[in-house]
């Protein structure tokens, strides 16, 4: 199992486990108990076999108490130690585990999983100077013979380096890490901090610029997987919808060029200029693109000007000397880069600009509202936490909401830490559609309980109703990933405004999962109708956005989606065999039904929909998927391919495109094109249970056995955990306009994507 492939978070648990079970890693003492220095004694033999069949046999509080008692009576036990360590570390309790590893350490100071678990354990309690002294020490020294160490390590610090404002640095360290795998959520929030050069760790983040960083990290990962098409392409639309965000610019000119394009990348950097004005990086850039182009003279200005505003940069007298020296002004270039070199190694000053842009300490310091200020000016100046938090309570009973308000906050003044008066608050703004207000106290909340899905679900109804879309959609995914609690209505709502979002972003299958529990009453609601006859139409919009001569066909859109998704074929079909009539040329009805119909092994029909779909969406790569896959089910591979190679030329980002042409080449024993095509969609759907099952085939007929088995692992992983959210879901035959049967296309959740801290 690989840290790439399972949440961070989780990667942490699973990591502390297995080492429990395995011997010693490489770098520690690895002598019996008995053998030890001072350990003679029948005493401590007993005890420490007495830990170790504890430890085995999963006692984990007796094994924990058993290993105490036996480092007591024998202090120099590294084994003994490691295992105390690791045990107090998979239970969170890592103030306790910390003096294990400080023990392991002076006992063993050359053995690198010793250093790097004690870095861990200072990250968890936010000891961040000498964590990132520890983990570098790790890191030094090497993880043995466990590159999950290695991983969990480099990734902690990494988020160190950005805190500390050594993006560049960090990049390399994940881009090396983890750049050719899976980039978990984590990894892409830890990349989008990098580039926009955010010195934050992510749970300092404010959730308002959650969407931001999200996006950037998506364009960081395309970079540091070398897919430049897909990473000019991220940058140019993130810069449409966040133009004056610092270091966008910069990043989208860097990605520029490497690409080859040194006047777009050009452009790129003057604008950067403007929106970043004291900083040094987009003139450095400048000086190098200005050389490149043989403009030496502007250059040589561009590297002065980066001199001039951060002259304690290494990088400034660096990319000024290497002018200075193309110019053959020898002597002053030598001094350049002798500067340079000796101010190598030294940190970067945090700019404390964008640590407040993007810090949540900012909305911390007050609701930033002023219509929340004046309301709390207008409160009585005196008074007791007790008869504020009473009056309240009492205001509110009585549904007296603005006087509840006024005294929830006055007594939130005098105490920050109140939960339930914060909650309470927070949902008086939201019931009154004082939505901004709702927000900064949510904010708040969420800073002291970051797991409560609720929160997060609230929260992006919130951003919802204030149209702010994007951050609308991480956090009710974020709600609904951590769980929504409340009434079956309030439920049901938070359902909504989720699938309306994913449709709007294109996820039409995720949108129609969402939806399925509110199709279950017998009875539905014309606004989830909609929704679902939009994912099934797959329209990008938002319902109001919906023309109001197609509200129609939306309509009965919906109604047959929502057969489909309580396995009612019978119905649906006959609705389909209408809906066509009707609209012979809408997109997608064809391949809806085609697909329905492919699921019920009707191939002959199916083939029939999913064709006729060609002549109506010639550019879209869904129908040639939907072919191939009934060309692999009647076993003619060779039909297969050649519709899976369309799909992928006119989708190369396309999981399934490349599963079914992998699949294709795997039935013609084109084992090897096999092997790249089920790889790069792994990469594409890491939670897709078959894709991982068909690479395991795959690297099993090309003869790489140890690849097989690690695909193997991940498939009997995911299919558990797939089985059990198909369970929840009441397990729906129809997953939307793919065959779930199939291809997984990545709702199978591994871990929940929170950042790697612990509440």
């Amino acid at each position: 199992m690989q840290v790439q492939q399972i949440g961070l978070s989780h990667a942490r648990f699973v990591l502390a486990i297995i080492l429990m079970f395995w011997p010693p890693v490489a770098g520690f003492g690895q002598t019996s108990a008995a053998s030890q220095v001072n350990a003679g004694t029948a005493d401590f033999e007993a005890v420490a076999k007495s830990a170790t069949a504890a430890r085995e046999a999963g006692h984990i509080d007796e094994a924990i108490g058993e290993y105490r008692r036996a480092v007591e009576m024998n202090p120099g036990w590294e084994e003994g130690w490691w295992y105390l360590g690791t045990l107090l570390y998979d239970g969170d309790r890592y103030s306790e585990a910390n003096p294990a590893f400080q023990k392991l350490v002076e006992l063993a100071p050359g053995a690198g999983p010793g250093w790097s678990f004690l870095g861990l354990c200072e990250f968890e309690t936010k000891d961040y100077g000498k964590s990132l002294e520890h983990l570098e020490k790790g890191l030094a020294f090497g993880d043995g013979d466990d590159p999950e160490i290695a991983r969990v390590s480099k990734y902690h610090l990494a988020l160190l380096l950005i805190r500390g404002g050594e993006f560049e640095r960090a990049t390399k360290l994940l881009t090396s890490t983890f750049g050719q795998s899976e980039m978990s959520a984590q990894l892409k929030i830890a990349l989008g901090l990098a580039i926009l050069r955010v010195p934050l760790l992510p749970d300092e983040l404010d959730p308002s610029q959650d969407a931001l960083v999200h996006a950037a990290g998506e364009a960081a990962g395309a970079v540091a997987q070398d897919n430049s098409a897909r990473s000019l392409t991220a940058f140019s639309s993130l810069l449409k919808d966040y133009p004056s965000a610092p270091y966008l610019h910069y990043a989208y000119g860097k990605a520029l060029a490497s690409a080859g394009r040194d006047e777009n990348a050009l452009r790129q950097q003057e604008e950067e200029v403007a929106i970043s004005p004291k900083s040094a990086m987009p003139w450095i850039e400048i000086s190098q693109l200005e050389l490149r182009l043989q403009h030496p003279q502007k250059a040589l200005h561009a590297a002065e000007e980066a001199v001039k505003r951060a002259p304690d940069l290494p990088a400034s007298h660096k990319a000024l000397g290497e002018i200075l020296q193309t110019l053959g002004k020898k002597e002053k270039a030598k001094e350049e880069l002798a500067l340079g070199e000796k101010m190598e190694g030294g940190t970067s000053p945090r700019e404390v600009r964008i640590a407040q842009m993007y810090s949540n300490r900012t909305s911390a310091t007050g609701n930033g509202n002023a219509q929340t200020t004046a309301r709390q000016a207008s409160g009585s100046a005196s008074g007791s936490f007790e008869e504020y938090s009473s009056r309240a309570a009492t205001a509110q009973a009585a549904g007296d909401a603005d006087q509840a308000i006024q005294n929830f906050q006055q007594a939130l003044q005098l105490r920050p830490d109140w939960d339930d008066g914060r909650w309470n608050l927070a949902m008086l703004h939201y019931s009154a559609g004082h939505f901004s207000e709702a927000i900064a106290e949510l904010k708040r909340w969420v800073e002291r309980r970051p797991n409560f899905g609720t929160a997060w679900a609230v929260m992006g109804l919130c951003e919802f109703e204030m149209k702010d879309y994007k951050n609308a959609l991480l956090h009710l995914q974020r709600g609904e990933e951590l769980g929504f609690g409340g009434s079956p209505e309030a439920i049901g709502l938070a359902r909504y405004h989720l699938a309306v979002l994913e449709n709007r972003s294109s996820q039409f299958e995720s949108a129609m999962e969402t939806l399925a529990p509110g199709t279950r009453s017998g009875t539905l609601a014309k606004e989830v109708q909609i929704a679902l006859g939009m994912a099934l139409l797959r329209m990008p919009l938002l319902p109001e956005q919906v023309e109001p001569s197609k509200e129609s066909l939306v309509q009965s859109a919906g109604e047959i989606a929502a057969q489909l998704l309580n396995s009612k074929y019978d119905q649906a079909f006959p609705r389909f065999q209408v809906l066509l009539k009707e609209y012979p040329s809408v997109p997608f009805i064809h391949y809806a039904y085609g697909t329905a119909l492919g699921a019920l092994s009707e191939f002959d029909e199916a083939e029939i929909e999913l064709r006729a779909e060609l002549q109506v969406s010639p550019g879209s790569e869904l129908p040639y998927v939907s072919l191939a896959s009934v060309a692999l089910k009647r076993h003619r591979p060779a039909e297969a391919l050649a519709f899976a190679q369309r799909a992928v030329q006119l989708a190369p980002d396309s999981a399934e495109s490349h599963y079914v042409l992998g699949r294709a080449c795997l039935e013609l024993g084109q084992d090897e094109q096999a092997v790249h095509e089920l790889a790069t969609a792994s990469k594409l759907a890491p939670g897709s249970p078959e894709v991982h099952f068909n690479l395991a085939k795959a690297y099993a007929k090309a003869k790489l056995p140890e690849k097989a088995e690690q695909e193997r692992a991940i498939f009997a992983r995911l299919n558990a955990l797939a089985e059990e959210q198909r369970s929840r879901s009441g397990n729906q035959a129809y997953g939307g306009s793919h065959d779930a049967g199939e291809f997984t296309s990545g709702r199978v959740e591994t871990e929940k994507p929170a950042a790697p801290q612990h509440p």
